[in-house]
């Protein structure tokens, strides 16, 4: 080709380099934005609404509350689908800090992990499937780089019904767990949405809030006012005795947990009383709880998830490592679900109220 061969030449230059190993240092970030988080609204015990207008009902407040001036501190992002995830409200409000990518998923999680580094408070929103596994390699690099997104990922878990199996996220606590610096939590109802969102609105690191795509009923005490009123604070690693029981305990969050307390009542007809637990904060977990737990009988969890490497697999692991073996089993997703109505698809799966009041009565007796 009439190149000149210069190879031996180069190869003499690169022995002569010294070359020296660095540790990774971060890059240096902006400080975190002072946010103002404004005040939880609370949905009243008859309310029906979906944790996705909840969230969308919380980014309209922190719009209204930080994004007056020209430079914006509070950014939302997501791909084609700002009715489904509810930024709709953040965008009439704060038009100049809305982004809408289109169906480029790689290149917004990239982008809003490196924003996140720029003394913003950033916000990406999209489906379960693309917010996890289509994007995983970007939110690895996000995890190295120690970056301060906000993940909020709605349409996970069997809930998504219709969608069917292609876009059922069955499987973001096992992804998401591997990044060590993501948190992973999953809202009960609106209203622990409204104070999950605020909370970590003003705390630095990234963090993946998950949440189905139905509307579901307000969690009361015992007594029927919101569980998760104006006095609540969330608080990560803590789950939530929603009631207490003499006969065992079922770990559940998200959707699932809603069926767990429609069986409730289906259990104590049969005289039996289990404690139901809410575990909203995934990652990090409750690991004195589960303890408790293991001292007081049976346990089992429940979950709109892959049983091996969701809530199960994470209860099962604390057991182990404390060496505890109280009775166990996980109740969840062991396979692709079929397309149909969220209730039909439970049913079929074993996890509406009278498929759990069945497994827990066969487990507690044997």
């Amino acid at each position: 080709l009439g190149v000149e061969d210069r190879l031996d030449e180069l190869l003499e230059k690169r022995k002569a380099l010294k070359l020296e190993i660095h540790p990774h240092k971060d890059y240096t970030k902006r400080d975190f934005p002072a946010i103002h988080t404004g005040t939880p609204h609370i949905y009243e015990a008859e309310t029906l609404t979906d944790c996705r207008s909840a969230y969308g009902k919380v980014l309209e407040d922190l719009a209204k509350a930080n994004n007056q001036s020209d430079i914006p501190k509070v950014l939302a992002f997501t791909c084609d689908l700002e009715g489904s995830v509810k930024m709709n409200l953040f965008h009439q409000v704060s038009p100049h800090a809305f982004f809408e990518s289109g169906i480029q998923e790689h290149h917004t999680a990239t982008l809003t992990g490196r924003l996140s580094k720029e003394g913003f408070l950033v916000f990406f929103s999209t489906f379960g499937v693309f917010a996890g596994s289509e994007v995983y390699n970007q939110q690895r690099l996000n995890d190295y780089n120690r970056t301060n997104l906000k993940v909020v990922a709605t349409h996970c878990g069997i809930d998504v019904g219709e969608d069917g199996p292609t876009h059922q996220c069955i499987d973001f606590i096992g992804l998401i767990a591997n990044l060590s610096t993501f948190q992973i939590f999953f809202p009960a109802d609106p209203n622990q949405t409204d104070h999950l969102i605020r909370f970590i609105a003003q705390k630095e690191g990234n963090d993946f809030v998950a949440m189905g795509r139905s509307k579901l009923p307000i969690i009361t005490k015992e007594d029927g006012t919101p569980f998760f009123d104006q006095n609540y604070i969330f608080v990560p690693g803590k789950g939530d005795i929603l009631r207490n029981g003499k006969d065992g305990t079922i770990f559940s969050f998200g959707p699932a947990l809603h069926n767990v307390l429609e069986a409730l009542p289906l259990l104590q007809e049969k005289g039996i009383s289990p404690t139901v637990i809410n575990m909203a904060s995934l990652k990090p977990i409750d690991k004195e709880l589960i303890l408790q737990a293991a001292q007081k009988g049976p346990i089992m969890t429940v979950e709109d998830h892959r049983v091996d490497t969701g809530l199960g697999s994470l209860v099962a692991k604390i057991l182990a490592e404390n060496r505890l073996n109280p009775p166990f089993q996980s109740l969840g997703v062991k396979a692709y679900g079929s397309s149909g109505k969220p209730k039909e698809v439970y049913q079929l799966l074993g996890l509406d109220s009278q498929g759990i009041q069945r497994s827990f009565m066969e487990f507690y007796s044997s």
